[in-house]
């Protein structure tokens, strides 16, 4: 039990050898005759809807959470065929998915929008001593202002035209810092992005894998951005939720959910994509308008409330249950 809830943990390595784990997950759900099932992500997916098709179970769910990558192997085209085939219902996390799913051929009466639902009033209440602990550890030198991005280290993320905007924004603002979260070296874009940042002094770039506190992280942040390179790059990207949830004044690219409730000069700055100077001109522009730092403030936080609360999203999943 975790949680209150009765768990299986089956174990497969390989999709295409995944034949063991189907028949023990089918053995599972004969044995609690369960009536629906609903999976998230690859494996749980793959696994999930077969052993419910074999166990006759007439309503069988996933949830895509994956857009489509820059890339993609014929494999991945034919596990998505045959995952849309095996589903009753598929939930798309955004309108980019819903629209992805459409291009798949599924059919409108086949798939349903649910948004993820989120913790807001965690990001907007942050702790106090935890926000001292993240400032004293990512920014013991009190540099200012600390320009935030929670990003891997990916092509379709924008980070390459993050760099060369902050670094015209050192010409003006010398003690700025650029604060780089969920870098990983071993990520498809970090050579050239490791090589981008030898342009910036050490001292004004914080470059960290992991922090476990994403609530309290926002606070560390005078202003925020998520520049993806196109609009369907992203499936969803929930740190424009939690940017905005945590009140942080922030600059984006509209791809993911962005395409659905972002308004530029409302609740955030909007700029093209692959632009570093627009970005640079839009950070400068922040740091000169206090009145337009705290509108974006008020109105993100009040636009993330109407859309993305945890108990909008479970109130969906009830009605998704129920039909």
């Amino acid at each position: 039990m975790e949680n209150g809830f009765l768990v299986q943990t089956i174990e497969t390595k390989s999709l295409w050898k995944s034949g063991k784990a189907i028949r023990t997950c089918r053995r599972f759900l004969k044995e609690l005759s369960i009536t629906q099932v609903h999976c998230h992500l690859a494996h749980a997916n793959w696994i999930g809807l077969w052993a419910a098709k074999l166990s006759g179970i007439k309503t069988r769910m996933f949830t895509r959470h994956s857009g489509e990558p820059l890339k993609t192997h014929w494999k991945e085209r034919l596990i998505d065929k045959i995952q849309n085939r095996l589903a009753t219902k598929i939930v798309a996390i955004s309108k980019n998915i819903d629209d992805l799913l459409s291009k798949q051929g599924v059919p409108k009466s086949k798939r349903e929008i649910i948004h993820h639902g989120f913790d807001l009033e965690r990001f907007s209440n942050p702790n106090l001593l935890e926000v001292e602990r993240i400032k004293k550890q990512y920014n013991p030198d009190n540099l200012s202002p600390t320009i935030g991005v929670i990003s891997r280290f990916l092509e379709l993320k924008g980070i390459q035209y993050i760099i060369p905007a902050f670094e015209s924004l050192l010409k003006q603002y010398p003690n700025a810092q650029l604060a780089l979260f969920g870098a990983s070296e071993n990520a498809d874009y970090s050579s050239t992005i490791n090589e981008l940042l030898k342009k910036i002094p050490k001292q004004n770039v914080q470059i960290v894998s992991f922090e476990n506190n994403v609530f309290d992280l926002y606070q560390l942040f005078d202003i925020y951005l998520h520049v993806p390179i196109n609009p369907t790059c992203e499936a969803f990207g929930q740190t424009y939720v939690e940017a905005l949830a945590a009140g942080v004044p922030s600059i984006f690219t509209l791809s993911g959910i962005a395409r659905e409730f972002i308004v530029n000069e409302e609740n955030a700055l909007v700029v093209p994509f692959e632009d570093s100077e627009a970005i640079v001109n839009s950070i400068i522009r922040l740091l000169e308008d206090k009145e337009l730092r705290e509108k974006l403030r008020v109105n993100g936080q009040k636009s993330v409330n109407e859309l993305f609360s945890f108990e909008t999203y479970i109130e969906q999943l009830q009605r998704l249950y129920s039909k």
